[in-house]
């Protein structure tokens, strides 16, 4: 039995060494962003469901430095304050791999080029899921958005609020700025992502420590052809993580012998399938709704991560 514990530990222990790096660039990096770049006015261009809007949306997730957990309270205010729902659902797709700590994870992981590729592609799920949802939107195939801007019911996220913080924070020393607001900003990202990250490193350590590469290679692996994104989607679909630890997750097993297509798979549709942002979008937004976000943004992820296949 100790045996068996040590193993792991060892594997934790290799896993953390070669990635404390990147997640520590990771975190500082969105601290910088979430001090110095203001987003959220992007965010207030959401009320048309168009393809301009859409665009919006994706390039808005990608640029608000947070995981899917962190974007979904965005996510509710705009639908109180009549964003349309296709935008709504591809802000909450684009979102996870604006996350730093995830990216520099993949570059740990994957290298540069291959994380860059990964993101793209990712985009372009966003991008195109969107398009399909504002179409089921315009046809009334789905819950439209709501025509009253504001609601009597309680802000969950102030927007004005925020935009007004960050005019205040601007007029602020620099110095004050670099040295206490960073600072508390990456803490802050810390204990929000933390938790969600130690539960990727602990699975990743798992996998690491126990499961014997000639298995991965075997079911994940390109001998396997497209069935191993097959394996992946339900896999990922059972895995509570947030997009960081899914980046520990799919970065291990390709280190394993994984495809790229089996990361990217498993990261767009374990992210989509998150139960509490498939809970909230199901209250927030409607049945039907979550039910096409679902559907559209795993078949598109699908697709994509065939296509990933036959050309890596």
């Amino acid at each position: 039995m100790m045996e068996y514990l040590i193993q792991y530990i060892n594997a934790l222990w290799d896993i953390f060494k070669d990635l404390w790096l990147y997640m520590f660039l990771g975190f500082f990096l969105a601290a910088l962003v979430d001090e110095f770049v203001s987003t959220k006015r992007l965010l207030s261009y959401f009320g048309r469901n168009d393809s301009l809007s859409i665009a919006r949306a994706t390039l808005a997730g990608f640029l608000v430095s947070s995981c899917s957990c962190g974007a979904i309270p965005l996510a509710a205010t705009f639908r109180k304050r009549g964003a349309s729902t296709a935008t709504i659902l591809t802000f909450l797709l684009a979102a996870p791999w604006a996350g730093l700590p995830m990216i520099f994870i993949f570059i740990g992981f994957l290298g540069l080029g291959n994380t860059i590729l990964l993101m793209t592609l990712a985009l372009l799920v966003a991008f195109l899921s969107g398009l399909t949802l504002a179409l089921f939107e315009n046809r009334m195939l789905i819950e439209q958005k709501i025509n009253s801007a504001h609601t009597e019911e309680e802000e969950e996220y102030c927007l004005e609020c925020e935009i007004e913080e960050e005019k205040n924070k601007s007029k602020e020393p620099i110095r004050k700025r670099i040295l206490v607001n960073v600072p508390e900003h990456f803490k802050k990202s810390l204990i929000s992502i933390g938790k969600y990250m130690m539960i990727g490193l602990f699975l990743a350590a798992f996998l690491k420590a126990y499961i014997p590469t000639g298995i991965v290679i075997s079911y994940l692996g390109k001998q396997n052809g497209v069935y191993s994104i097959l394996i992946a989607i339900p896999i990922s679909a059972v895995i509570e993580a947030c997009s960081e630890g899914f980046a520990l997750i799919g970065g291990q097993l390709y280190s394993m012998g994984a495809t790229l297509s089996v990361v990217f798979v498993m990261t767009m549709v374990g992210v989509a399938t998150d139960l509490t942002e498939i809970l909230i979008v199901w209250k927030k937004i409607g049945k039907r709704a979550t039910v096409a976000y679902i559907t559209v943004g795993t078949t598109l992820a699908l697709l994509f991560a065939c296509l990933l296949f036959l050309i890596t």
